[in-house]
Formats: structure tokens, sequence, C-alpha cells
């Protein structure tokens, strides 16, 4: 099975190549003497991008841990004889219980399509 983590990584980096100057720059404007109506939009916007960047960062994280783990495969455990023994001998069991269980069938309601009758107007 093919795995979306590589293309999500490099979508991430990608992001964080362009969005990492785009902060530097609001910084600038932040060490400039503006008006308090446009310094409340650049810090306003410095929070959006630092957030962006902190969530770009704690997803590249766990996609890369994602990957290391072995993403998407389960490999197949190897377990003691005793122990695939006992879990061999409970299949049994659950498969003789599961047995004595059977879905409710629907029974036959025998509706018909009356003519609706006609609805009284209070008076």
């Amino acid at each position: 099975m093919a795995s979306a983590v590589g293309p999500a990584l490099a979508e991430i980096d990608d992001l964080i190549v362009q969005i990492t100057p785009q902060l530097e720059g609001l910084y600038d404007y932040r060490r400039l003497n503006l008006e308090q109506e446009a310094m409340a939009e650049i810090v306003a916007a410095i929070t959006l991008y630092e957030a962006r960047l902190d969530h770009l960062h704690m997803a590249k994280a766990s996609l890369e841990t994602l990957e290391k783990d072995g993403h998407p495969d389960f490999p197949v455990r190897e377990i003691s004889q005793a122990a695939l023994a006992d879990l061999q001998a409970n299949k049994s069991t659950i498969a003789a219980a599961l047995g004595r269980f059977t879905g409710i069938v629907a029974q036959n309601l025998n509706l018909s399509g009356k003519e609706k009758e006609p609805k009284h107007s209070p008076v």
C-alpha cells in the first residue's frame, strides 16, 4: 500500500519555506513606528503565522514518527508457541459462542396502501 506521508511531508516543507520569510517580514514591520491600527494588524498576522508554523512543525513531527514506525504497514508479530496456542484455543471458543446467536429477521407486516382519510378542519 502506498503511503501519503512522503508527499505530505514535502508539502509541509514547502509551506514552511514559503511562510518563514513572510513571518520575518512581519517581524520587520513590527519594529517600525506604525500607527496603532496598523500595528494591531501586524501583531494579529504574526500570531496567525506563528501558530500556523507551530502546527506545521507538529504535523511534520507526527508524520515523521509515523514513517519511522513503518506506516502504513503493520508487521505480523512473532509470538511464542504457547501464546499462539492460547490465541487459537480462544478463537475456537469465540466461534462456538458466536454460533449461538442469529440476526432478527423482519416479519411481513402486511402493509397496504389505503387511501388517505380526509383531514377535518377544526370548527
